[in-house]
């Protein structure tokens, strides 16, 4: 969904608001008929909420709907009149406070645990949350629950449930808004890389872990508006109120609705909403109850045939059609919609003004120094000893059999791993213990053996995720656009736009990546890794499922990389001829080792070096 500008929006917002009261007050919406249709609109940010957390960072919760108790009861102590008495929009705020801080430390369990371990501590939390927190005396009363009152507005009180419709979809307004503005900045992004994967994610510069607890605070600041909401529409709200059957109910909307889709997750809220009431119309009373058997079934429907949700299939139809008009484009250009295509010209890119300067020329210190580098697998030494230096202006091939470490030795310089001992020195600082988010900032730009893209983004969206070290603005900005957020977007938004027009994308610009060859998935790839400017360029196989005439291509482009960007690369490449053509120094690993370096036709004569790792002489 594109942003509505201010006048649109108001307008939006003003008919959210007008048209429940005149529907109710003309007798077409009977109280009954608001508190269900109310019902589902709290559904609806609380799938909002889960989406976010599941759909866009992929941190699984199986208790999300505590949350909500959370904010209820959190809205019921701020508002009511024997507890603060403090007005409604106030309760709200504080709700989704509360939220954002209980959620802050269900968090904190995502830093070590994945999958079915971090599944089970939300389940965990949930039932201590229904059985303890909820009856606790100070908090909902015990047993007798809590009275929620309507919000007033000068003398009005909302009493009437059409009327708090009106509120509830003001409220769904804003939060779909706060959700679509999240999806359109570095916070969205930084999510679907993490949820992609999280070495990906480190090497753009996003900080993990901050990530990962920055999902779940803003998913719980959501579900604790919509718990407020909800108890706030039903007046009364108990530890029943929040069972943990709920929280099931919640993930069937968000997977059935689609991951990552707004409009799915409300639809399917609004289903499940009003499916209990439409059973007992249709069948009888005899099927109160079974709403959660029919949600099941077809939960395990959707799972099985479409596991990103109904919109999901949709989705992935819209993108095949986009895929096929660009090959027909290319067809018509005359390039034949090649599958491993030469090499464009990388992007020229000035270094964001963001990025810290670039030191003055260090007299003869090398750009990279790594120095005894140690890594252990448990009883395997992957790294023994290792050492290497990259000068500035320079290509450095970095060659050895499968297995000899040189993918490990990669991580340890760009920080995804720490060394058993060793150092790493970059731009004469010692950054041997910052993590690789921070080492992206200071000027490690990579890319990976299998290739590193958030495959689900579109082309743009990756060269945006790519310039994450320079958006400069925080989570507030990033929610509601004001402040720095909408002019930092435009710039990255215009840097993307130069490097697509550099590597002769425009055309994939709104396409998946993957839905991309191979090939064009490389030269993304790459792009990414140039579109900062990064000091070091370091490219784990980068010919690796190129045609021949391809690799030739890259061979060019490495230079160019070299002599007119002024980059530095260190380069992993089996591709001996390439290495040969472009590397002005070589090192070889072999079982952990660092077996030689020198100039690369003599490093390859030697004698072992042959047997380590080419088996053969090599024609020079």
């Amino acid at each position: 969904m594109k942003r509505l500008p201010a006048p649109r929006m108001l307008l939006l917002a003003l008919a959210f608001g007008a048209i429940p009261p005149l529907v109710g007050r003309a007798g077409l919406l009977t109280d009954y008929s608001a508190i269900l249709v109310g019902g589902a609109v709290c559904y609806a940010v609380a799938g909002l909420s889960l989406n976010l957390l599941m759909g866009y960072a992929g941190q699984i919760s199986l208790g999300h709907f505590a949350l909500l108790g959370v904010g209820a009861f959190a809205s019921g102590i701020f508002s009511g009149a024997d507890r603060m008495g403090l007005p409604f929009v106030v309760s709200i705020a504080g709700a989704a406070a509360v939220g954002a801080a209980i959620a802050f430390v269900i968090g904190l369990p995502a830093l070590r645990l994945r999958g079915l371990y971090l599944a089970v501590v939300t389940i965990a939390l949930s039932y201590a949350a229904e059985q303890s927190l909820f009856r606790a005396s100070f908090i909902s009363g015990g047993s007798s629950g809590m009275q929620l009152p309507r919000p007033i507005l000068g003398s009005f009180v909302f009493t009437r449930n059409a009327d708090f419709l009106a509120v509830l979809l003001l409220l769904l307004l804003l939060v779909w808004q706060f959700d679509v503005n999240i999806t359109r900045s570095k916070l969205g992004r930084a999510f679907h890389a993490v949820r992609t994967d999280e070495a990906v994610a480190a090497s753009f510069g996003v900080d993990v872990t901050r990530y990962k607890l920055l999902a779940f605070v803003v998913s719980g600041a959501f579900a604790g508006i919509a718990g407020a909401m909800y108890g706030h529409l039903y007046q009364f709200v108990n530890s029943e109120s929040f069972g943990y059957h709920k929280s099931l109910l919640l993930v069937i909307v968000v997977v059935l609705g689609g991951l990552r889709s707004r409009a799915g997750v409300v639809a399917a809220a609004g289903f499940f909403s009003l499916l209990p009431v439409g059973l007992i119309k249709v069948f009888g009373t005899g099927f109160r109850g079974t709403d959660l058997i029919v949600g099941a079934l077809l939960l395990m429907y959707t799972v099985a045939r479409y596991p990103g949700g109904m919109a999901e299939a949709m989705r992935q139809g819209k993108e095949r059609q986009a895929v096929k008009a660009a090959k027909r484009a290319a067809v018509a250009q005359g390039e034949a919609g090649d599958e491993q295509p030469v090499v464009p010209k990388l992007p020229q890119m000035p270094r964001p003004s963001g990025l810290p300067a670039r030191p003055a020329e260090m007299a003869g210190m090398p750009l990279l120094s790594a120095t005894d580098i140690c890594v252990s697998f448990g009883g395997l030494k992957a790294l023994d000893r290792a050492s290497l230096d990259v000068h500035r202006g320079r290509i450095v091939g970095l060659i050895g059999p499968n297995g000899a470490g040189k993918t490990t030795m990669f991580n340890a310089i760009s920080g995804l791993l720490r060394p058993d001992s060793g150092s790493v020195h970059l731009l004469g600082e010692d950054v041997s213990g910052l993590p690789a988010h921070v080492r992206a900032r200071a000027g490690v730009g990579r890319t990976f053996q299998l290739i590193g893209l958030a495959k689900d983004l579109s082309v743009t969206e990756n060269l945006l995720l790519a310039q994450h070290v320079v958006a400069g603005y925080g989570v507030v900005s990033a929610l509601t656009r004001i402040g720095k957020a909408a002019k930092v977007e435009r710039e990255l938004r215009d840097r993307a736009a130069e490097a697509l027009e550099a590597l002769g994308f425009e055309r994939f610009a709104g396409t998946p990546v993957k839905n991309l060859s191979h090939g064009q998935q490389r030269i993304v790839e790459l792009g990414c890794a140039m579109v900062t400017a990064p000091e070091l360029l370091m490219l784990d196989e980068p010919s690796a499922g190129m045609a021949p005439g391809a690799a030739e291509n890259l061979a060019v482009r490495l230079r160019d990389i070299r002599d007119e960007l002024g980059r530095t690369v260190l380069l992993i490449e089996h591709n001996i001829p390439l290495v040969l053509d472009v590397c002005d120094e070589l090192y070889v690993l072999s079982s952990g080792e660092m077996l030689a370096h020198g100039a690369p036709d003599e490093v390859v004569r030697r004698e072992d070096v042959i047997g380590a790792y080419l088996g053969e002489a090599v024609a020079i």
